[in-house]
């Protein structure tokens, strides 16, 4: 049985419903390693001044973790004190910035046959996560289309993409969710601190309600709507705000133009939108009253998400049985959320889910 689910509901994107209709493509992602290219986009220029070092990296088919372990080594000093903006992709070609202490002895150059230091500089500041605007994508799709592909890209580009967690969120096999469960069946009410290394099921527990929310408003054929009161987000940021009687149509139009979007939870105690809203989102909440109760037991305040995400930059080039797609997605979306609304696209290596 699959360990994907929230309640009754799989969470595996082969089963969440999409925006945008049928299949035009059947295929497979991340076949060879250079399938799958990543580059972070901070939005800003290091200073060039200060006492971090900060590098530019390009690491091939290893984790975050191990790129930054191995650069820890090279350069003599602790992990600890390594900062990035993210992690990357591990079967991927990506490139990211990684900021190291001053007493960091590194230089440009190759590190192995797997990591390279492209640039070096420096900045007042360590790189922390969150610290980017988004990454830009050159993945090639191997495999068939199926529909109208180019009526698809189009439709993906003008109206967005359910903003879906990818499956890497919840774990190898569905890993991090059931050590949320584990700790749900040991501490039911939520009461007691987290230690930080149950950070990332207590994410995986918040992102499986979260993707839940969202295909129910799919399923309701209510996806992009927004009432009075609901909560939306501006486009690529963290912030929000409550819609008011006077703001309604004016916000419903920036939706339609890309400008706003409406949100769903993060499950905290606290509500941050309408008692309509919250009544909805809650009503789906509870179809896991084992997570339920303990994620509104650890986190005081939810937090609000998109629910779409709108690809920029978006470029889609077909030759033979191959897809080259390019795009710019903002921080905290996935590519993958992208590729399920072409079709149920295989991972050609991908990690087990059953």
């Amino acid at each position: 049985m699959s360990t994907l689910v929230y309640g009754s509901q799989s969470i595996d994107f082969v089963n969440l419903p999409k925006a945008h209709g049928e299949a035009v493509f059947a295929g497979a992602y991340r076949t060879e390693v250079s399938d799958f290219v990543v580059t972070e986009d901070l939005g800003f220029e290091p200073a060039g001044t200060g006492p971090h070092l900060w590098v530019l990296i390009r690491k091939r088919g290893i984790s975050t973790e191990e790129a930054t372990s191995r650069l820890a080594q090279v350069a003599k000093t602790s992990h600890k004190d390594l900062g990035y903006a993210g992690k990357k992709d591990t079967r991927a070609v990506a490139t990211q910035w990684i900021s190291l202490p001053e007493t960091a002895v590194i230089e440009e150059g190759v590190i192995d046959e797997s990591l390279e230091v492209l640039r070096l500089t420096r900045n007042q500041r360590k790189l922390k996560i969150g610290q980017l605007a988004g990454n830009r994508f050159e993945i090639r799709l191997r495999g068939s289309v199926v529909g109208d592909l180019e009526e698809r890209i189009q439709s993906i580009a003008t109206k967005g993409v359910p903003n879906y967690f990818g499956l890497q969120r919840f774990g190898r096999s569905g890993s991090n969710l059931e050590t949320a469960r584990r700790l749900a069946r040991r501490d039911p009410t939520g009461r007691q601190r987290l230690h930080p290394k149950d950070g990332m099921a207590a994410s995986a527990a918040r992102s499986a309600g979260f993707n839940a929310i969202v295909a129910a408003r799919l399923r309701q054929s209510r996806w992009l709507e927004v009432m009075m009161g609901d909560a939306v987000a501006l486009a690529g940021r963290g912030s929000n705000f409550m819609v008011s009687d006077s703001e309604l149509e004016s916000v419903r139009q920036r939706i339609v133009t890309g400008d706003l979007n409406p949100t769903a939870p993060m499950a905290g105690r606290k509500t941050k939108t309408s008692i309509e809203q919250a009544a909805f989102e809650s009503s789906i909440l509870k179809i896991d009253p084992e997570l339920f109760t303990w994620m509104t037991g650890v986190f005081r305040n939810e937090e609000r998400r998109a629910v779409r995400f709108l690809p920029m930059q978006l470029e889609a080039e077909v030759s033979g049985h191959t897809l080259e797609l390019s795009f710019w997605l903002p921080k905290g979306s996935f590519a993958t959320a992208l590729f399920n609304e072409l079709g149920n696209l295989q991972e050609a290596h991908a990690r087990a889910s059953t």
